[in-house]
């Protein structure tokens, strides 16, 4: 297996990096208001929700209640400004299960230059951060 993943690599590193990327990043898009537009597996399971609850639905992760209102305010500041985000974001699942995800969002922008979506990475610390 690993001299497949090795020649995977070699010939074309773009399916391993989307393979890596599908196994272990949490990925949303969300629309310029914050309304969740796409959501992988990895995010939906981290979550605990299906996809179709997160469409349209402004995304928790921007507006947790664990933060204070000045962390927010600074991480939209940023996005709307165009500039990249990178912090850890704190919330509950459905069923109350609290975790950390280090974030990075990235702002995507239409051909006139203005902001269209952001994307947002994720890989879950909850375990570190509780070890701490």
């Amino acid at each position: 297996m690993q001299a497949i993943k090795h020649y995977m690599w070699r010939t074309n590193p773009e399916i391993a990096i989307s393979e890596f990327i599908k196994s272990n990043v949490a990925v949303s898009v969300s629309d310029k208001l914050g309304r969740i537009v796409y959501a992988n597996d990895r995010f939906c399971t981290i979550t605990e929700s299906k996809e179709s609850e997160l469409l349209g639905v402004v995304n928790r992760l921007f507006v947790s209640d664990i933060r204070k209102d000045p962390f927010y305010k600074e991480l939209w500041k940023t996005i709307e400004n165009g500039q990249v985000w990178k912090g850890i974001l704190s919330s509950k699942t459905k069923t109350g299960k609290q975790f950390e995800l280090e974030s990075t969002i990235v702002p995507t922008k239409d051909n006139d230059g203005n902001i269209e979506s952001f994307v947002s990475m994720y890989l879950d610390v909850s375990n570190k951060v509780e070890c701490q």
